[in-house]
């Protein structure tokens, strides 16, 4: 999930928006279907009462709190610009309703009707439209052109809204995550005249002071710099960005630790380790693409994750029969914007 974000930061070294707050107002990101979820997705299928008995494990990465009218009537009193917002407003529990609705919409693997519906409530329901958004266009979104369109409709909701939406971790890594994988794809020259590196750097160290144990940052910190130290090398990598090996290191080690069995984490950490080492850790990356691999989803994300996870081991178990042989093509494979699409 997090592998390439630095992408745009290296080539920086190597190389010499209308808004609308309902989905309504802004067709281009729904004016055809998106992809369906590609695989069985009849064992995740929720009520509103399952939902909430398997939220801690869905959002076992963030603590992210369920959206039941409690919850929500704080969050409305404390931020009652929040309510200004949303296009309509009738009620609290009709607001619980639809946000527990776009809910269940995403761990189904219904990422188009999670956005529309998250959208649907304003800058409120950012957090699951951003998250859905976001994941269909890294996992199943072939054309560049429109990963680009998705990825660029995001970081404007969260340009016009972010000052509604500080509270919401979901909302800012996913807003974060979006540029981090445009910057990936579009010009280098282009990434630093819209300023989105200092901005990456400055909303990831925010998001770790704000939630210390929010595993999406700290592997997304860890897989920034791997992919730094694995363009530039240790020393320049240092030099230019303060990256190191060490700091890799430090920060999927307190990611792993906490002992979550996070597919896409176990399976970036893996990647991590072979884009800074080679074939020396290639027992250790096979560890964690073993336990990625061996976890059984409960929702439909976890399911393309663990999927993507058997197939990479799969290429990795050869490789280490044929003692590390294949391994440099594995990596430039993993690593092509053309070819790192799950499905």
């Amino acid at each position: 999930m997090f592998k390439h974000l630095c992408s745009a930061l290296i080539l920086l070294v190597l190389t010499p928006l209308c808004w609308a707050q309902g989905y309504e107002q802004n067709p281009d990101i729904f004016q055809q279907n998106w992809h369906s979820f590609p695989l069985d997705n009849n064992t995740f299928q929720l009520t509103t009462k399952s939902l909430k008995q398997n939220w801690q494990y869905f959002h076992r990465a963030t603590q992210y709190p369920f959206p039941d009218a409690h919850y929500v009537a704080g969050l409305l009193r404390q931020n009652p610009k929040l309510k200004e917002a949303m296009p309509r407003y009738r009620s609290i529990n009709q607001l619980t309703g639809t946000l527990q609705k776009a809910w269940i919409a995403f761990f189904e693997g219904r990422f188009q009707k999670a956005a529309e519906l998250g959208y649907s409530l304003g800058p409120i329901g950012h957090g699951v439209a951003f998250y859905a958004q976001v994941t269909y266009a890294s996992r199943l979104e072939p054309d560049i052109e429109r990963r680009h369109v998705l990825w660029n409709d995001v970081l404007e909701r969260h340009e016009k809204y972010n000052e509604l939406t500080q509270h919401d971790v979901m909302t800012r890594f996913f807003a974060f995550f979006a540029m981090a994988r445009l910057s990936e794809e579009i010009a280098a020259p282009l990434v630093l005249t819209r300023g989105y590196i200092g901005t990456m750097q400055k909303e990831l160290q925010e998001l770790s002071a704000l939630d210390p144990n929010n595993i999406f940052a700290l592997a997304a910190r860890g897989s920034m710099d791997a992919g730094i130290v694995r363009k530039l090398g240790k020393l320049m990598g240092r030099l230019t960005y303060g990256a190191s090996e060490e700091i890799v290191e430090e920060y999927y080690d307190k990611a792993i630790k906490q002992d979550k069995v996070i597919p896409n984490v176990q399976l970036e950490y893996a990647q991590s380790l072979l884009y800074m080492y080679g074939k020396k850790e290639l027992p250790r990356a096979l560890k964690h693409m073993r336990i990625a691999s061996q976890v059984t989803p409960k929702y439909a994300m976890e399911a393309m994750d663990v999927f993507h996870a058997k197939k990479l081991l799969k290429e990795l178990n050869v490789i280490e029969q044929n003692k590390g042989y294949g391994l440099r093509d594995y990596v430039k494979r993993n690593t092509d914007i053309k070819n790192k699409y799950y499905f």
